[in-house]
């Protein structure tokens, strides 16, 4: 049996608060991270860049996450590339109820997931935590990729699509 060699080195564009950024560096470490600093920077480069993944943050460029996300899913290339929302800090406001209303909405609009990051300690277990999810996710897209390939649909080819994360 194989022992688990990980996800291949992918482009990774992270729309997420700046405090939020030096965690995830950490996290993600080995991966091309780009970082931006508002929706249209993000927009911007999902036009002219291939990311392999987007996470974005909840209260990134002043809480525009849902608007960021459909303007991610209505662009052609990003339809079906992994999006992860994450949630930092909660404030008062956020109770659980309103926190799994995120969770169901951000997933009504088809994002792949929702981090609360309340459950991921800052810590070595927390933080695996969050690696393996986000390493899944890319494994799983380059598998339905290649599922879609073998059945005869048409889909970029692979090496083709890692090239340009």
């Amino acid at each position: 049996m194989k022992t688990y060699a990980g996800p291949p080195r992918t482009k990774i564009l992270l729309a997420v608060t700046p405090e939020k950024a030096d965690r995830l560096e950490c996290i993600l470490e080995g991966h091309e991270l780009v970082f931006v600093k508002n929706s249209a920077d993000a927009m911007r480069l999902l036009r002219t860049d291939g990311f392999g993944i987007v996470i974005l943050g909840v209260h990134f460029d002043e809480s525009q996450m849902f608007t960021l996300l459909s303007d991610i899913r209505a662009h052609a290339k990003y339809r079906k590339v992994p999006i992860v929302c994450v949630l930092g800090e909660r404030g008062r406001a956020l109770t659980d109820i309103a926190v799994e209303g995120l969770d169901h909405a951000v997933k009504a609009m088809t994002a792949n997931g929702f981090l609360d990051l309340k459950h991921f300690p800052d810590d070595e277990e927390g933080n695996a935590r969050i690696r393996r999810i986000v390493d899944y996710l890319i494994l799983i897209d380059g598998d339905l990729m290649h599922l879609a390939r073998a059945q005869g649909h048409p889909v970029i080819n692979m090496e083709e699509r890692r090239s340009s994360r």
